[in-house]
């Protein structure tokens, strides 16, 4: 089985992880940042650079959906990546 997904099969897989593991830290923790792995463990902090760093040694690149919590999307995705 391939690793490789294509660019609308990720968008649906994080939109589905963020459903499932991210919507219900809402309340406690809206404005931070949050990395699900495709296992369900998850990354929250308030800098997204740290997050993004952290997902990518524990889950590998491009195995986890990255958002801000509460939020529909992060325009700051170019920048993180660059710095990575």
């Amino acid at each position: 089985m391939s690793l490789r997904y294509y660019p609308e099969e990720i968008v649906k897989r994080n939109a589905q992880l963020y459903e499932k593991y991210g919507r219900q830290l809402e309340k406690e923790h809206k404005g931070k940042y949050i990395a699900i792995s495709e296992e369900g463990q998850i990354i929250v902090d308030s800098n997204d650079i740290r997050v993004a760093q952290q997902a990518i040694e524990k889950f590998g690149p491009g195995r986890f959906a990255f958002y801000k919590i509460g939020y529909k999307a992060i325009g700051k995705w170019r920048a993180i990546s660059a710095c990575l």
